[in-house]
């Protein structure tokens, strides 16, 4: 459908360039799509996805097949690997294949 609208020059190139978009018309239905998208998010928040405090405690309780297979987990193992990690983020290799000859860079991890 063809209109014609006012609408801010710059509000209209701040989008295209956030977006990536090439045309004005796209612009557009980009931002509008993204606002229906948002107040729908809203929307379905608010309701609760119609389920009532009652439902959403009995939703959340663990069932009886929870019980029957709880998870096994070993944190002694979990500790090693992510010192492992740790070591391997603090190395002064690059992570990942590194080709004969390459020149090694320092990598510097981020903050864990």
């Amino acid at each position: 459908m063809k209109m014609t609208m006012h609408i801010d020059e710059a509000i209209l190139a701040d989008v295209m360039e956030l977006t990536g978009v090439s045309s004005k018309t796209e612009a557009v239905q980009v931002a509008l799509r993204d606002l229906a998208r948002r107040h729908r998010q809203r929307r379905i928040l608010r309701e609760g996805l119609g389920l009532s405090p009652a439902q959403w405690d009995a939703e959340s309780q663990p069932s009886p097949s929870d019980l029957i297979d709880p998870p096994d987990i070993d944190h002694d193992a979990v500790q090693r690997a992510l010192a492992d990690y740790r070591t391997v983020l603090r190395a002064e290799v690059p992570l990942g294949f590194v080709a004969e000859g390459a020149p090694k860079r320092p990598y510097t991890a981020p903050k864990l």
